[in-house]
């Protein structure tokens, strides 16, 4: 019996004859979440991002914001899928984002992660595409969990769900775990398994290991956060001298600039490493304003790439 892909969780509403079958097993719903990507995950997430592409209506997502990840994000195509998983959402009255996009038009926009997972999804997706977005993926994600199936089709236009297919596309990076639970005791069990992959461009750091070379800016994120104008605040007063070859276009532009990614970041997360000088005694080379950002939000860690 195939399940209907808007129907693929079951979270309220009347059950079907399979969601029956499957309450309780391990390869389903919270199941799926506790014996597939969970044994992945840290017990301390506190600092971190959680990513699940084709995240259906959004069961990981609330496990994963019950864990205690930072930010938590779901991202799904289906229109009905979304409808009923933002409806859950106001049920559980989780603080967690859905968003609808295509897999890899998705990235850009997304808060770098630190563990994105794709579970049962990626080999929905042309290969061209899927290969691109891996590629991609390396600037986005610390660890990424894929949780795939045996399947007896596997046309050549698709992502492969084979294992030995997957391990080559994440060739480049660090395999870190592999989990098969039994199929035996189970009262729905099925052919699924789970692999996590470690990117090497990408490590989560504590702040105060970072050397920050611009502190002029304390106190603006709080004067924004006050109501405010950017060309009020003291932060301005200070840079004015200081960009003394500036228009006052010019200027007031930047303050506002600056106000506008504060403000991107604060709803939606960070979307790119921190650039770390590992020669300069962990000097930021790019980032010194979203490290203020962060650590004026309470942050305590940042993911960053080292160059030499």
């Amino acid at each position: 019996m195939v399940k209907r892909f808007a129907n693929y969780q079951y979270v309220f509403g009347d059950m079907s004859d399979r969601d029956k079958q499957e309450k309780g097993s391990k390869f389903w719903n919270e199941g799926k979440f506790q014996n597939f990507v969970l044994p992945f995950l840290p017990e301390d997430c506190t600092d971190m991002t959680f990513v699940d592409m084709g995240c259906n209506h959004g069961i990981f997502l609330k496990m994963a914001e019950d864990m205690g990840f930072r930010k938590v994000v779901g991202i799904d195509y289906d229109r009905r899928v979304l409808e009923k998983a933002l409806q859950w959402k106001e049920m559980n009255g989780g603080k967690y984002e859905v968003r609808r996009g295509l897999l890899e038009h998705s990235l850009p926009e997304l808060p770098i992660a630190d563990y994105t997972v794709l579970a049962n999804s990626h080999y929905y997706v042309s290969i061209d595409r899927w290969l691109d977005y891996v590629r991609n993926l390396k600037n986005k994600t610390r660890y990424c969990i894929i949780v795939t199936a045996k399947k007896s089709r596997k046309p050549d236009s698709k992502a492969s769900p084979d294992i030995d297919k997957i391990r080559w596309y994440f060739k480049d990076w660090e395999e870190v775990g592999y989990e098969e639970p039994p199929l035996e005791g189970d009262p729905y069990p099925r052919r699924l398994y789970s692999i996590c992959f470690k990117n090497p461009l990408l490590e989560r750091v504590p702040l105060v290991e970072l050397d920050c070379g611009n502190n002029v800016q304390e106190g603006f994120y709080k004067e924004v956060d006050g109501g405010t104008d950017p060309t009020e605040t003291e932060y301005y007063k200070i840079l004015k001298p200081y960009r003394k070859g500036w228009s006052e276009v010019k200027l007031n532009k930047y303050v506002h600039d600056k106000k506008n990614i504060y403000t991107d970041l604060k709803e939606y997360g960070i979307k790119k490493p921190l650039i770390v000088k590992t020669s300069r005694n962990n000097r930021i080379v790019d980032g010194n304003h979203r490290y203020n950002m962060l650590r004026y939000l309470g942050h305590k860690s940042a993911i960053i790439r080292r160059i030499i």
